[in-house]
This record gives C-alpha cells, sequence and structure tokens, in this order.
C-alpha cells in the first residue's frame, strides 16, 4: 500500500505544472428561481409556536404577574342593585285619544320611564335626600389637607394651561366653588349608576357602585323610593292642573248649552213644532199608514189585473174559480154523462129518433148552464179589477197631498234639527267635561299604581371590582395572543431557515439527509464517529447521504465534489471526513483534500490535534513542495492532503492552472475526490473551487444558515455553471420533533444505545 500511495503521489506531482495563469470565473446567468409558492399547513403555525414556546411563555407570564398586581393593588368597588316594575296606565284628561298601537304605547312608556331614572332631577333629589355633599367617598379628594392624586393634578395643570391669563384674571372666568362641587357630583353619580332594561319584560334594573358597601346599597335603595315619589308628585300636579282648566271648560260649556236649548225653545214655539218624531207627529204617522195602505192596494191591484187578464186572453174556462166551482163541476158531470148516453144510441138510432132528440135537448140545456155560470164568474173577476184599481188611484192621490204636507212640514224643521243637535253637542260635552273632572277629583291623592318595587338593594357582601378570576383569565387569553403574536412577529422578521422542507421547495436544493445532533463532538471522535458507532443515528444517516450522493447525479459528477457551507460552524469539515470514511468503508479509494486555506481543520482530525504540517496543498500551488503531500490516514482506502501553510492569497492560488492539473491527477487515480472547501458567505474560495468538481454538497445548520445567505449561495454557484449536488442537514435536534416530521422517525424507529453496555438483546430467527 507504501509503494501504491508514493506511486501516486509522483506520478501526480510529475504532472502539476508549477504556476498556470488563473481562470476566471463564468458571467452566464441562468434563469432565475421560480417563486415559492407555498401553501401552509396547520402544524407550521404549531411548530413557529413550539419553536418559540419560551417567547410565548415569558409574554404570558409578563401579562398574567402585571394583571395580578394590578387586580390586586386596584380598590375594591362594591355594587347594590335594586328593580321596579313599569306598567303602562293611560292618563286621560280628555276622551280625544290618538289611534295609536297599545304595544307601541307600552313601549314608549318604558323607554321614557329609562331615560327618566338616569335624568339629572332624579340625581339631584338623591344628592339632597342623603346630603352627599358632605360624603367623604364622593367628596374625600376635595377636602382640605388631602393630597390629589398624579392624574388630578396633571389634568387640573393642562385645564390651566387651556385659559389665558386675561380670563383668569377677569372675576366672570371664575366658577363658584359651590357649582364645581356640584359638578363633580353630578359626573359621580352618573359615572356610578347605571339603567339596565330587562329584555322582554316590563322590569328596569338599576345599579350603582361605589367604594363604600353602605353607599350603594342606600343610593339604590333612596332611588326606588324616591322615583315612586317623583311620579306621585307628577301625578298630583298634573291632575291639579288638569282639575283646574276642566273646571274653566265646564263653565263655558254650560253657558253655551243654555243659549243653545233657548233658541231651540223659541224657535219651536215660533214655528208651532211640537216634535218632530213620527211617533208623536200626526202628519208623519198618517204619511206612514198611507203607504202602507198603498202598498197593499198596489199588490191587490197587480193580483186582480193578472186574474182578469188571464179570463179576457184564455176566456173563464181556464180560471181557477170556474175549475173549482162545484156547481159547475156537477153540471159537467151531468153533460158527460148524456153525452155518453147519446154517442151510444146515436150508433144504432138517427138524431130525429125521440129518445135521442130528448138527449140532445138536455144536453144543451146543461151546455147553457155551464157557459151562464162561467159568465157570472168572469163579471166576478172584472168587477173586483175595476174595484181595486180605483181603491189605487184614490191612495196614491191622497199619499201625494200628504207627501206635500210632511215638506212643508220638513222645511220648517230643518233649522230645528239644526238647533237641537247643537244642544245635543253642548250637552255631550258638558257631560264628558263633569264626569272627567269628578274622576280626577276622586284621583288626587291615590297612590301610582304603574310603578312597584320589586327588588331592594341588599348590602353587597363581595366586591364588584376588580374580578380576579375574570381578570386573570383574560390575562391568559391576552398573554397568549400577544405571545403568538409575538412569536409570529419574530418568525417574520427572522431569516434564518427553519424548516427542512424549504430548502428544498423554495430554494429547489434536494436534501440528501439529514444529520442528528451530537451531544458531544470532539476533534479525535469526528473522524471514529462511524468506525466507533457504525449503527448509531448519526451513521445511518452519513451512510444515508452517501447513496443520495451517488444517485444524484451522472457518476463524473459524484466522484469529486466540494463539500461548502454558507457560513462557519455548520459542520462541513465534519461532514466531509465522515463521508471520505464511509466511502472507503464501501472499498472506494478516496482522497480528502483540505481546500480550506483560512482555516483548515483536515490535519486535526487524522493528526490527533497537532499543528499545522509543513507542507501541504498550499505549499504544492506556490511550488514549493513537489511531492509528499497526500498521506495516508490510519483507515483502510483513504488518503489527505492537508492544507499546509495557510497562505495570503488562497484565491489565486485555488484558481490557478495547477490545482486544476492537480485535480485531473488525483482524479485519474482514486475513486473519490472530497475537497473540504471554506464557507461560501464572504470568499470567491467556493465559487473557484466548483470549477474543478463534479458538484457541490451544501452543508446546512436549521437555525443557522439564513435565507438569504442560501439564495446568494445559489445564485453565485448557477452564475459560474456550477452544480449543486444537494444539501446535507447538520445538527437536527431529533428530541424537538416540529419541522422534522418527515426526517426525525427513520432513525427514531432504527434508534440504538451504544456506549453504556445496555444493549439490547434481538431475538435469534430460527432461519
Amino acid at each position: 500500500m507504501d509503494q501504491q500511495d508514493s506511486k501516486k503521489n509522483k506520478a501526480m506531482n510529475n504532472n502539476v505544472p508549477i504556476l498556470l495563469e488563473n481562470r476566471l470565473p463564468s458571467t452566464e446567468v441562468r434563469s432565475p428561481v421560480a417563486e415559492w409558492d407555498e401553501e401552509v399547513h396547520l402544524r407550521d403555525y404549531l411548530e413557529v409556536m413550539i419553536r418559540r414556546k419560551w417567547l410565548i411563555l415569558s409574554v404570558l407570564g409578563l401579562v398574567f404577574l402585571s394583571t395580578l398586581i394590578f387586580t390586586l393593588a386596584a380598590t375594591r368597588i362594591y355594587m347594590a342593585t335594586g328593580s321596579i316594575e313599569v306598567s303602562k296606565e293611560s292618563a286621560k284628561v280628555t276622551k280625544f285619544e290618538e289611534m295609536v298601537s297599545a304595544e307601541a304605547q307600552a313601549r314608549e312608556f318604558y323607554e321614557t320611564q329609562v331615560h327618566l331614572l338616569k335624568s339629572d332631577v332624579m340625581a339631584k333629589r338623591i344628592i339632597d335626600k342623603l346630603n352627599l355633599e358632605n360624603h367623604p367617598v364622593i367628596m374625600g379628594p376635595s377636602k382640605e389637607g388631602e393630597k390629589t392624586s398624579f392624574w388630578a393634578s396633571l389634568k387640573k395643570a393642562i385645564k390651566n394651561l387651556a385659559v389665558s391669563e386675561e380670563d383668569r384674571q377677569d372675576p366672570r372666568a371664575t366658577i363658584g366653588e359651590e357649582v364645581l362641587k356640584q359638578k363633580r357630583l353630578m359626573e359621580f353619580m352618573k359615572e356610578n349608576f347605571s339603567v339596565t332594561p330587562t329584555r322582554n319584560a316590563m322590569l328596569i334594573s338599576i345599579s350603582f357602585t361605589s367604594e363604600d358597601r353602605k353607599l350603594s346599597q342606600d343610593v339604590i335603595n333612596t332611588y326606588l323610593n324616591e322615583f315612586i315619589n317623583w311620579k306621585m308628585d307628577q301625578r298630583v300636579t298634573a291632575a291639579e292642573t288638569a282639575k283646574g282648566f276642566l273646571m274653566q271648560q265646564i263653565e263655558r260649556a254650560k253657558i253655551s248649552l243654555e243659549k243653545a236649548e233657548e233658541a231651540l225653545n223659541r224657535f219651536a214655539q215660533e214655528q208651532g213644532i211640537v216634535s218632530l218624531d213620527s211617533k208623536l207627529n200626526s202628519i208623519f204617522r198618517q204619511l206612514e199608514e198611507l203607504n202602507t195602505a198603498l202598498a197593499l192596494a198596489e199588490s191587490e191591484f197587480i193580483q186582480k189585473e193578472a186574474t182578469y187578464q188571464q179570463a179576457v186572453k184564455d176566456g173563464p174556462s181556464s180560471l181557477a174559480q170556474v175549475l173549482s166551482n162545484e156547481g159547475i163541476t156537477h153540471l159537467k158531470n151531468e153533460y158527460a154523462k148524456l153525452y155518453a148516453k147519446y154517442e151510444e144510441m146515436s150508433t144504432t138510432f138517427h138524431d130525429a129518433y125521440p129518445p135521442v132528440n130528448a138527449l140532445k135537448s138536455n144536453m144543451a140545456s146543461i151546455s147553457e148552464q155551464i157557459k151562464t155560470e162561467e159568465n157570472k164568474i168572469f163579471q166576478s173577476i172584472a168587477s173586483d179589477y175595476k174595484t181595486a184599481l180605483k181603491k189605487l188611484e184614490a191612495l196614491k192621490e191622497r199619499v201625494e197631498l200628504q207627501k206635500k204636507l210632511a215638506m212643508e212640514l220638513n222645511e220648517r224643521a230643518t233649522q230645528y234639527k239644526i238647533m237641537e243637535r247643537e244642544v245635543e253637542t253642548n250637552k255631550q260635552i258638558y257631560n264628558s267635561l263633569l264626569e272627567r273632572s269628578k274622576e280626577i277629583e276622586s284621583m288626587v291623592g291615590v297612590s301610582a299604581s304603574n310603578i312597584h318595587i320589586v327588588d331592594r338593594a341588599d348590602l353587597p357582601v363581595l366586591p364588584f371590582k376588580p374580578k380576579v378570576t375574570l381578570n386573570l383569565l383574560l390575562a391568559i387569553v391576552v398573554g397568549l395572543m400577544g405571545g403568538i403574536g409575538c412569536a409570529f412577529m419574530v418568525e417574520y422578521f427572522t431569516d434564518t431557515i427553519t424548516n427542512p422542507d424549504e430548502i428544498s421547495d423554495r430554494f429547489q436544493i434536494p436534501i440528501l439527509g439529514v444529520v442528528p445532533l451530537a451531544k458531544t463532538l470532539v476533534e479525535g471522535s469526528v473522524k471514529s464517529t462511524l468506525t466507533a458507532n457504525p449503527r448509531a443515528p448519526i451513521s445511518e444517516a452519513l451512510r444515508t447521504i452517501k447513496v443520495s450522493i451517488q444517485l444524484s447525479g451522472t457518476e463524473n459528477r459524484a466522484k469529486s465534489f466540494l463539500v461548502s457551507s454558507t457560513s462557519p460552524g455548520e459542520g462541513k469539515t465534519t461532514i466531509a471526513v465522515n463521508l471520505a470514511l464511509s466511502f472507503a468503508g464501501s472499498g472506494e479509494q478516496v482522497l480528502l483534500v483540505d481546500t480550506d486555506l483560512r482555516k483548515p481543520r483536515i490535519h486535526t482530525v487524522f493528526s490527533n490535534g497537532s499543528s499545522a504540517p509543513k507542507h501541504g496543498l498550499s505549499s504544492l500551488l506556490v511550488g514549493i513542495a513537489k511531492t509528499g503531500i497526500i498521506r495516508k490516514s490510519e483507515y483502510e482506502n483513504l488518503h489527505y492532503v492537508p492544507a499546509g501553510p495557510i497562505p495570503p492569497n488562497p484565491v489565486e492560488l485555488l484558481a490557478s492552472r495547477r490545482f486544476a492539473e492537480f485535480m485531473k491527477v488525483v482524479k485519474k487515480h482514486y475513486d473519490r475526490v472530497i475537497l473540504d472547501g471554506p464557507p461560501h458567505q464572504g470568499f470567491a474560495d467556493v465559487l473557484v473551487l466548483c470549477q474543478n468538481v463534479g458538484g457541490i454538497v451544501l452543508v446546512s445548520s436549521i437555525g443557522s444558515t439564513t435565507r438569504q445567505a442560501l439564495r446568494h449561495f445559489k445564485k453565485g454557484i448557477l452564475n459560474v455553471n456550477g452544480w449543486i449536488l444537494g444539501c446535507v442537514i447538520n445538527k437536527v435536534n431529533l428530541e424537538k420533533r416540529y419541522g422534522y416530521s418527515s426526517y426525525y422517525q427513520y432513525y427514531q424507529a432504527y434508534h440504538y444505545d451504544y456506549g453504556d453496555g445496555k444493549r439490547k438483546k434481538r431475538k435469534i430467527l430460527p432461519w
């Protein structure tokens, strides 16, 4: 193996020129990265809240403690409540009422009582009744010798600034102390007194809050009593006013009624009118009787006329009187018998035969009798018809005459009716006013029955404010909302990548694998991760990354690649060393080259922390050393090239033709060439190195790599026609599952404990 390494080193040194011209990066600009169309899921918000849980808890604790301190330090406020029932009762002064819905009137009355309870008049009655002007709770801060609060002093100073010097000197601008005291009292009452109408009920609840529980009870009970007394006073005053007004109206109505009655009587005497009632007036009574008789005569005449016309048209034989006459019926029967006998004998004998001739004579005699009887009935019907006609004409003449008399009476009665109607109207007004006056007189002094006290105020035991439980619950809600808001605000302004999916979805960089976070990792343990713990989660992750690199592109691209990061401290050297060990463990000849000529670390990994070697890659590139820079490690199939002395111009050396020729030679002699490069941020080394390798493996650390750095990294690599094989996510904390749901499950399911002597025994299968 030593001879083979020596040959490779010699061949490489013979093919590398001393110095070549620098290679300039390509200026070709590739198409920009497509916009990231992210679909936000609920778990994304949950991840942010879990990741920022300490910020949320801090805000919650601050708000909760502040609220608790404020609540415990606040002044105790006690509230007393009472309720009254109000019902609509119409206060009728006259009977001329508007046609308004009863329900609307009741609602208006209810709203009126609510506003009356809030009125200044009621507040003044309570102040006077309880002598609140001298109460220490209300007027305490204004007493002499007591200190006013800071806010009161500030408010007074601002008010003084608003008043000019001339106004302060003007005595008219000075408001009396008594007025200010009354104003403070009214403001205190309005701020602490509240009226609450009860929905769908005619109940009104009133409440009062103050620092003194006894004061709250006294104010409510006084409010209840004074409101009823006030309504009673209003009723008595209204009754007295209405009574005085009604007495004046009654006197006027009485005089008008007397005048109207005198005028009516005088007119009736002059015109000779006794009465206009049909039952008492002979003209109207006779006219009514004649109309009745005329109606009966017309009905009788119509009947007689119809019978007569039928007799004239059809003959008397068809009349009902003829058909119902017994004599005529008897004669017709006799005639029928004789005729039947005649027909029988006429078949045998001639008409000249005496018996037959006698029958004919009898038949003629009976027929003549029948005609005589029918003619008598016809003459009777004609006579009745003529009599009815004469009677009808006579009644019509009499009715017309009586109508003329009635019309003459109506002409005289028109003025009489007008005067009589005026008398009746005045009489109704007078009676109505007199009746209402008696009602008002009977109601004076009676208690108002439409307002009742339902609940009187009890002495409050527990304070109404502050509400400790409610305040603390609100503090928790507000604290949580504020904490969550702060968490999302910090997350919005934070530029670091917190989700591995963002690298692949937003920046279109494939994820090669995820490396779990190691609790302790020193320089000596970097190279022994795979060998000491081959089945540890980190070892399994490195093998997965190795396979991902092998499958990430063509064989030429994966044969040589650069391991870099966007910023220092993301673990690129650890990944590079362990990837080299992983490839070497699979039987490949691997060369690990330390191209970080600014802060090299490869030599510390394989030389157990000794000082930097005298010769390395930098020595070769400047021409100082031509052989002996490739060194064999303690692991089989793994060689490495240390960085050597740190040069002043790393970019020029890496861009030289000598480095390019060096890479061509080592690619021919090794199956896998891995470069441990510097970070991309602030340096052009990565842009130069990517020209000599098949691709780049980016090492990113969640919570450290920023979006801006990753964006600049990809843009810079694409601008020089570099190829990104993928990204390795390093230092993933598997205990914090948020953000790594698609990566941590594998390692959790296949985790084995090493180094503690507690490896789990696996069951040996029979086959």
